[in-house]
């Protein structure tokens, strides 16, 4: 299933769920208010409870009829209803959030990955066969030819990309003036693009060997030897391969996400530049040899070797070494290492680099070049191997595109290859290496100085030959950039090598598209899951329990009942018992201006005439059960009387119409009673023309029965202590249920009192336009400055 499918799915299971919970809980609500209405003995029901039900179908109406929450909501079912209709609000929101598919991270976890394996490090046959181009066939020279101006081509291409990005990077750092750090572990690094949608990041390493300073001190001369590794790049090729299993982002809607830290070795170049002066490379230069045949360049006093001076280089024997020089022991040349040094045609001129790679079973490609700012030359060794200790990381997103990068010399990096494969030989230059390095110097012709070409890249090389014996924080050396320059050597010779630092098959190429090797991985992938993606959201995991919860507790209700009965609380059923119900004097008059205060109390039953077989309402009490209103009578409220008539002033509109004309106002001002109904007229009341009220809009009471009644009893509830002071009979009481009472009940009850007062001053609409402006205003500000 689709992701998109299956968050639309969720949502409308989440959709079904809430609208079948909110009917169940109205269906319970109803039967409970019923039931209790039906017994003679019971308490009956209440206008405020009744309303309950319009909480959980429209959580807005308490916004807008809150004033009774005061009368409904303390009450155990009114508790419950407040809970449910917070659930039924979230539970759409909770189920996005909780439950809905959505991306995410899992933990690492250790795995066993399989790749293509082709051929040994650095093969340079497999690397012609790798290279795409449609002239195999149709080159007049044969398909090596073809394969062989493909991979210059290639070489050029990616090497001259690696430095531009290198050179940028330094760039900046120039132009700023902020300088790089003169340790190797806090230099730019090169990078390289794989398959031209993966970028590459290489790692400086065996760092303790790079520094210039250090070198200089030793040996008494300008010395940068640098090491850069760079990732394996059949991870790539493992990771995206079907065996392995691994949902790629394309599976995930193009944005999923994965990552992994694969133990395997990782390509390195060695690059080690040597200042020397002319009189110390005459042993390696064929025009100050003896008997030396020459020729002039035409440039200065330079000369260069005749067309075949190489023939004249003492050929491989047991004991030939060739000259002996003062930098035998830097370079590793001579007998005691086994090794023979370079010999070069001519010394080149400034800008200018010449190259040897043809040392006999060498491992290693040379370069020598001259700088216009210092009479010395320079001498760059390369070379290259793999290393056991590094790791390779690898990051893919649908979003952010793809990265590798070589994490190496890490002692915390559990997924290094030499923790992985603990039994590790020696690292050791690979000398098939020199024949792709050769390639890759023919294709941007390094060795053009012997022409003097005066190349834009050794122009550009041979000013980053160190002039001072410490590392330049402006400029990166000779050799940093010689080590970037060719790492595109290092990409195409690892290509279907090996994860490991050996070649365990019998030939040294495989047949296309090579075994399956593997080797230890640690992947964290992420996939689409039913879970929350931030801590905090947690909270929603209580509206989904809440709805279970109450659903549970419904359906054990109405099992334990023997069916259902009449839903009296229903809008229909409740009209119909209501017009067929006779008059009550406790609501008397609500019939224009609807329920207030009072009324929202009054307690109601369903009661039945046997004779007639009729049901109809009846009050259930004189006055209210408990509260506020519990000891006062409806015909003494003089108070209820008049927010009655203020309720009806505004509720109602001005004026009220029959058959099209303008009900006629008499001229004082009064509002009569409607004829026989003993009900307030739906008009407003209206202040006489005099300026004093009409005498019977006051009660017909005596003014000592009024002073009476307006006299605070203290057993009514509604009677009110000071804070600070006791009254006369409470002043005995000192124990701890009466200091509550005192300190916390009261001051309680007279801030709800006052809501109350407040409310009938505040028209219906305005708490829920205060809702609005917060969910449509200030709530969003909220999230934008993350205060919430």
């Amino acid at each position: 299933m689709a992701p998109s499918t299956a968050t639309m799915v969720c949502a409308m299971f989440a959709k079904t769920i809430e609208i079948s919970f909110v009917t169940v809980f109205v269906a319970f609500i109803g039967q409970v208010l019923t039931r209790r209405s039906f017994v003679k003995k019971s308490k009956g029901m209440t206008l405020a409870e009744m309303t309950m039900r319009n909480w959980v179908i429209q959580p807005g109406f308490m916004l807008t009829h809150w004033e009774t929450l005061p009368y409904a909501a303390v009450t155990f079912l009114g508790a419950v209803s407040l809970i449910a209709t917070i659930a039924s609000t979230f539970y759409t929101t909770a189920s996005d959030v909780m439950v809905s598919p959505k991306l995410k991270f899992g933990g690492w976890e250790s795995k066993e990955l399989n790749g293509h394996v082709l051929s040994s490090y650095a093969n340079t046959f497999a690397t012609q066969d790798s290279c795409p181009t449609p002239l195999r066939k149709e080159d007049p020279d044969g398909p090596v030819f073809a394969a062989s101006s493909c991979l210059d081509i290639q070489y050029a291409g990616q090497s001259y990309r690696n430095l531009v990005s290198f050179l940028t990077e330094w760039d900046e750092i120039n132009h700023n003036g902020t300088g790089a750090s003169l340790d190797m572990s806090h230099r730019p690094v090169g990078t390289t693009l794989l398959y031209d949608n993966t970028t590459l990041t290489s790692s400086w390493i065996k760092k303790e060997y790079s520094n210039v300073t250090q070198q200089f001190e030793n040996h008494g001369r300008i010395i940068h030897n640098v090491t850069m590794a760079m990732p394996h790049p059949g991870v790539y090729g493992a990771a995206t391969h079907p065996v392995n299993k691994i949902l790629q982002p394309n599976d995930l809607s193009g944005v999923g996400e994965y990552a992994i830290r694969a133990s395997v070795v990782s390509p390195v170049i060695n690059v080690m530049c040597v200042n020397m002066d002319e009189n110390e490379l005459a042993p390696l230069i064929y025009t100050e040899w003896p008997n030396r045949k020459t020729n002039s360049t035409g440039v200065g006093n330079q000369t260069t070797g005749w067309f075949g001076w190489d023939g004249e280089v003492p050929q491989p024997a047991e004991n030939e070494w060739l000259n002996r020089t003062t930098v035998d022991d830097i370079f590793r040349w001579g007998p005691r290492y086994q090794r023979r040094p370079p010999v070069f045609q001519l010394y080149p001129s400034n800008f200018n680099m010449i190259t040897n790679t043809t040392v006999h079973q060498g491992d290693a490609i040379y370069l020598l070049a001259k700088s216009a700012a210092i009479t010395n030359y320079t001498l760059c060794e390369m070379r290259s191997w793999v290393t056991p200790k590094c790791s390779t990381h690898f990051n893919i997103s649908g979003t952010a595109g793809a990265h590798m990068q070589a994490h190496c010399e890490d002692p915390d990096d559990l997924d290094r290859y030499d923790r992985s494969v603990p039994e590790v030989s020696p690292e050791m230059a690979v000398g098939d290496w020199r024949n792709v390095a050769d390639q890759w110097r023919l294709s941007m012709d390094i060795n053009g100085g012997t022409v003097n070409n005066n190349a834009s890249n050794a122009r550009t090389l041979t000013q980053f030959i160190l002039e001072d014996g410490k590392l330049n924080p402006l400029l990166p050396s000779m050799a940093e950039t010689l080590a970037v320059f060719a790492s595109s050597t290092l990409i195409i010779g690892g290509l279907g090598s090996p994860f490991v630092h050996y070649w365990g098959y019998e030939t040294m190429q495989l047949g296309d598209p090579g075994a399956l090797a593997p080797f230890n991985a640690s992947i964290r992938t992420q996939e689409y899951t039913s879970s929350h993606e931030y801590e905090w959201q947690n909270v929603f995991y209580l509206a989904l329990v809440l709805v279970f919860v109450i659903n549970v507790f419904c359906l054990a209700y109405f099992l334990s009942r023997s069916g259902l009965v009449t839903d009296y609380t229903e809008p229909q059923n409740l009209f119909a018992l209501a017009v067929n119900s006779p008059p009550s004097q406790q609501l008397k008059g609500s019939c224009g201006g609807g329920p207030i205060k009072r009324d929202f109390v009054v307690p109601w039953r369903v009661a039945y005439a046997k004779g007639p077989n009729h049901y109809f309402f009846e009050e259930a009490n004189s006055r209210p059960w408990r509260g506020r209103y519990a000891e006062q009578d409806i015909s003494t409220d003089s108070e209820y009387q008049e927010a009655k008539e203020r309720s009806s002033y505004k509720r109602l509109t001005y004026y009220a119409r029959t058959k099209g004309r303008t009900q006629e106002i008499p001229p004082d001002g009064s509002r009569s009673p409607l004829p026989g109904s003993g009900a307030r007229s739906p008009m407003p009341p209206r202040t006489p023309l005099n300026g004093r009220p009409s005498s019977r809009s006051l009660p017909d009471l005596s003014a000592d029965v009024r002073a009476a009644l307006s006299a605070p009893k203290h057993d009514d509830i509604s009677f009110q202590h000071d804070f600070w002071t006791r009254c006369r009979c409470c002043r005995g009481g000192r124990s701890p249920l009466a200091l509550i009472r005192r300190i916390v009940l009261i001051p309680l009850a007279n801030s709800l009192y006052a809501l109350e007062e407040a409310a009938e001053a505040v028209p219906p609409v305005v708490p829920a336009l205060i809702a609005c402006l917060f969910l449509l205003i200030a709530l969003p500000l909220m999230i934008a400055w993350n205060i919430i």
